[in-house]
């Protein structure tokens, strides 16, 4: 299985994704370059940036990436941007 194959049937499994995830669990260490050419094989790929204190306090940026197939993935794509982007982890 290529690394398009890995990451498209992640995020079918498990909807979203981080760079780190896709990292600890696929070993793509390219995440936006693959998720670049899922686009262009006709994907549907929504992403949204996040927000998470590391280890010092300081708060970091990162996107999470979701494969939307029909419209209820859009919905709970919708539902986890307002949630989520809201809120600053720990």
């Amino acid at each position: 299985m290529n690394q398009k194959e890995q990451l498209i049937k992640y995020l079918q499994d498990h909807f979203s994704i981080t760079t780190l995830e896709c990292m600890q669990k696929l070993m793509i260490l390219d995440l936006q370059g693959i998720i670049r050419d899922v686009k262009q094989d006709g994907h549907r790929i929504e992403s949204f940036y996040m927000s998470r204190k590391n280890m010092y306090g300081d708060v970091k940026k990162f996107k999470r990436y979701y494969l939307i197939q029909t419209p209820v993935d859009y919905e709970n794509f919708e539902r986890e941007r307002v949630v989520l982007k809201s809120v600053v982890l720990e």
